[in-house]
């Protein structure tokens, strides 16, 4: 996934950059129509990124963040509750209906809670040992100009 920003900052190796927040809505071929509550508003972010490249103040560079990465994150974040939450579900009411309860429904719905609860806590416990998503610069797209600066005379 790549993005294109301005580097604001820059410390040693890394830089501080702000650009436009990505969402799927700017991809969209009727995001100038559209109603959502997304559309409304222009989202910038900053954020401190590696700078491989010696990228400058007022540069515009194209950061990325290794798609490997990201959808392990999205899968771990997203993918694992939601199976924890029909799974737990499912093997709730099956007990339920084994030991002959008189509401499985309830059954269902408490293993369902529980396996989510389950799930986010394996993934905060998770996530203290894998690897953090890091965005880098690839590239710069456009050097900054350099501005002349007037020089004061002496009267």
């Amino acid at each position: 996934m790549e993005q294109t920003v301005v580097v604001v900052d820059v410390r040693d190796d890394e830089a501080l950059v702000r650009g436009q927040r990505a969402s799927a809505c700017g991809q969209c071929a009727g995001k100038s129509s559209c109603s959502t509550l997304g559309s409304w508003v222009e989202r910038m972010v900053e954020m401190r990124v590696r700078n491989g490249v010696g990228a400058g103040v007022g540069d515009t560079v194209i950061v990325a963040v290794q798609e490997g990465v990201l959808l392990r994150a999205a899968l771990r974040l997203y993918g694992v509750p939601m199976f924890a939450f029909f799974a737990f579900g499912l093997l709730s009411l099956r007990v339920a209906h084994l030991l002959r309860a008189a509401t499985p429904d309830l059954w269902a719905v408490a293993g369902s809670m529980a396996g989510l609860v389950a799930a986010y806590v394996w993934v905060a416990l998770r996530s203290r040992h894998d690897d953090r998503i890091e965005a880098a610069i690839v590239s710069i797209k456009e050097r900054a100009q350099a501005v002349p600066i007037p020089l004061l005379r002496r009267r």
